[in-house]
């Protein structure tokens, strides 16, 4: 549920009266992101079970609760290594995992759902928190499975299209139906979310339970989007400006199509092992994603092939749009494209400094919101799936240039963006650019 509701007293006093129920040689578990944010529940515990019969440990590095005949609770941080001794445990609260460190997180999660099966094993796990900050792994997507099989999902969550709704607010709010200062608060919070972006992200993050990035880190938010949406496809008009993200290891390739007219295509190639249902599973994708979007003719697959390869890629290209007027892409895998290409295809290497990714994101903009782009229906979903996962980092000028929705993990699947972005740039630096592929010189542009 949103931060606020009271989710800390609740783990509390979960833990509190199992803690008086249990055998005295078991153990309860309270897994909190640090040993300090445990304290905030390991306190309000010990405020409901009181000083007589219990022994407490608060230092700086533990924190632990034992009855008198040595029933114990324990706090725990989100390192799996701490977790992996769950021996005569028969409950484990787990505390507002959306704060947990990503990797320490995840290896937490699976060393307490793995001790689940262990022989004689009684282990509940009762997880409470918020799903943000978290925008990926076991925790959001422990949630979207919803209930199934021995585990059970309650979620409140608000409608992001009602997020300015007061009654969608308290309605995923329980609280604030019997807490006049908490309520005061939320209409205190939304009014300033409605005049700042990023108080918006936040609001709906905290408050609808809905993490939400702020519009000024996404490349385009969805009123632009829905602008060019409204536009009339416009129509191919000879050769198209071709950008080319290419990918490499676990990552897809994406080329994007400009037309003179602001016509956008798309298009994906991603290797072909592992396959599309483990790709999903590995990248923390819905189950189907990737197969509707191969279904549609938008993903490729390189079969046999761990690294797609740019021939392939090539082929796909001149077989949809033909011969581009011009082809830009980054550095990366540069030789291999020209080597694919030959000699008489113009390519432009785009060198992605700050100044210049600045340069292509603000010709993106400008062009989604006041035209000419359209996109081509067909390829809208493509399009859509790698701008939810692209992001906008800014220095301290105020340049900004694409990063990765998850920075460092090379499975975010921001190529078509990154595509985008350097067609874009080069659509607005030729605006004469030829449109007959005979007109064309026999370069490369180095």
């Amino acid at each position: 549920m949103p931060r606020g509701n009271g989710k800390s007293w609740l783990a509390a006093h979960i833990a509190a009266e199992e803690l008086k129920r249990i055998h005295h040689t078991e153990e309860i578990a309270l897994a909190a992101a640090s040993i300090e944010q445990g304290r905030i529940v390991f306190r309000f515990i010990r405020e409901i079970l009181g000083e007589d019969g219990w022994r407490y440990l608060d230092s700086a590095t533990r924190c632990g609760i034992t009855r008198e005949d040595g029933a114990r609770l324990r706090v725990v941080g989100s390192n799996g290594k701490t977790a992996m001794g769950l021996v005569n445990t028969p409950l484990v609260v787990a505390d507002e995992p959306g704060a947990w460190e990503v990797n320490k997180g995840q290896l937490m999660a699976d060393a307490i759902m793995t001790a689940q099966g262990k022989p004689n094993s009684s282990l509940r796990l009762i997880i409470i928190g918020t799903l943000a900050p978290a925008e990926g792994g076991w925790w959001p997507d422990l949630i979207d499975g919803g209930t199934q099989g021995s585990t059970y999902v309650q979620a409140l969550r608000g409608n992001p299209e009602k997020w300015d709704s007061w009654k969608e607010i308290m309605r995923v709010n329980p609280l604030a139906k019997v807490s006049p200062e908490f309520k005061a608060k939320l209409r205190e919070e939304l009014e300033q979310a409605k005049k700042d972006t990023r108080l918006k992200a936040r609001f709906l993050s905290y408050r609808l339970n809905c993490p939400t990035q702020d519009e000024n880190r996404m490349l385009l938010d969805t009123d632009d989007y829905q602008l060019m949406q409204s536009r009339p496809t416009p129509e191919r008009v000879g050769a198209p400006i071709v950008g080319l993200d290419l990918g490499g290891g676990r990552a897809w390739s994406g080329a994007v199509a400009i037309w003179q007219t602001g016509r956008i295509e798309a298009l994906a190639l991603a290797p072909g092992i592992p396959d599309i249902a483990t790709q999903e599973k590995r990248d923390r994708i819905p189950k189907g994603v990737y197969q509707k979007l191969y279904d549609r003719g938008l993903l490729h697959i390189d079969e046999g092939r761990r690294v797609q390869s740019v021939e392939l890629l090539w082929r796909l290209v001149v077989a949809q749009w033909g011969e581009p007027a011009l082809t830009i892409c980054d550095r990366f895998r540069l030789n291999e494209l020209v080597d694919a290409l030959g000699p008489y295809v113009p390519i432009e290497p785009r060198v992605t400094r700050w100044s210049e990714a600045s340069y292509d994101i603000r010709a993106t903009r400008k062009h989604v919101k006041d035209g000419p782009f359209g996109i081509v229906p067909e390829c809208e979903s493509l399009l859509v799936a790698s701008l939810a996962r692209t992001r906008v980092e800014s220095d301290s000028s105020g340049n900004q240039r694409l990063i990765k929705h998850d920075r460092g993990s090379n499975v975010s699947r921001d190529d078509v963006s990154a595509a985008l972005v350097l067609a874009a740039g080069a659509f607005e630096r030729y605006p004469a650019a030829p449109t007959d592929t005979e007109e064309r010189r026999p370069v490369v542009v180095g």
